[in-house]
């Protein structure tokens, strides 16, 4: 039963402490998330900082554990980096939000009591993630132009970063997770090269290729003399509306001028 309780305690303080953070989350209430009062909460732990240490200890040491069981088999590199992100996964699920609280709260996690002993956990981690990939670009498997420090961090962030990503449904998404980190940092995510040293990519999700449109050519046009006779024509009139405006204007100027005379006699 004692047990039992203590594994609430750890689950809930977990969830709470990768919710509102360690600072904002109180022993109250971790202690009404698992039915309890304060004072017997303390019976179990004497700080919220005992919760945190033991919460990333019960996963630090699973962690190391698994990748050293990897990193004794025979496989190949590129087999055993699958393992180191399968387990990876693997343990993340079983201690829900270890992950998170350790990104999340990393800044803060010098002043637990039992720091040392996590960091010499986190240390042993990295540096199995680092063997495996040494060990690859040793044996041709692995591209040796890339700097593999920098390689294993990103491909372990990204890794432990999905973790977040796909924290309610990762026992679910272990198997694509695992595919998909694989694929991009092994292979990459461009198309494989068949020996050009410059391959024209393959057309994806492009609008099929249409054939130009034909361009009619117009036909002589029989009806063109008597276009020319019309334009004539118009031109006519145009000269003979001028004749007319200029004969109008002077006719309305000599009426005026008569029209004024008469008026005034």
């Amino acid at each position: 039963m004692t047990a039992s309780r203590r594994q609430m305690i750890l689950a809930e303080s977990a969830r709470l402490f990768s919710e509102r953070g360690m600072s904002a989350t109180t022993i109250r209430e971790i202690a009404d998330a698992v039915g309890l009062n304060s004072g017997t909460l303390y019976h179990y732990f004497n700080s919220k900082d005992a919760i945190v240490s033991e919460i990333l200890r019960n996963f630090l040491t699973d962690l190391v554990g698994s990748y050293a069981n990897v990193l004794a088999g025979v496989e190949t590199a590129r087999h055993r980096v699958g393992l180191m992100v399968r387990v990876s996964l693997e343990v993340a699920d079983k201690h829900p939000y270890a992950t998170e609280i350790y990104q999340n709260e990393f800044e803060n996690l010098g002043a637990l009591p039992e720091y040392a002993e996590i960091a010499g956990a986190v240390e042993s981690s990295h540096r199995a993630w680092l063997e495996v990939v040494d060990e690859g670009v040793r044996n041709g498997e692995f591209n040796s132009g890339i700097n593999t420090f920098e390689f294993q961090r990103m491909m372990r962030e990204c890794v432990f970063q999905s973790v977040r990503w796909h924290r309610d449904t990762l026992a679910a998404d272990i198997e694509s997770i695992t595919a998909t980190v694989t694929s991009v940092f092994l292979d990459g995510f461009a198309p494989a090269r068949t020996g050009s040293a410059d391959p024209t990519p393959a057309p994806t999700r492009t609008q099929p290729a249409r054939e130009p449109a034909p361009v009619a050519v117009p036909e002589p046009d029989s009806s063109a003399g008597e276009l020319d006779d019309l334009r004539t024509e118009m031109d006519e009139l145009r000269s003979d509306m001028r004749a007319m405006r200029s004969l109008m204007e002077s006719l309305s100027k000599s009426h005026i001028a008569n029209g004024g005379t008469a008026a005034e006699g």
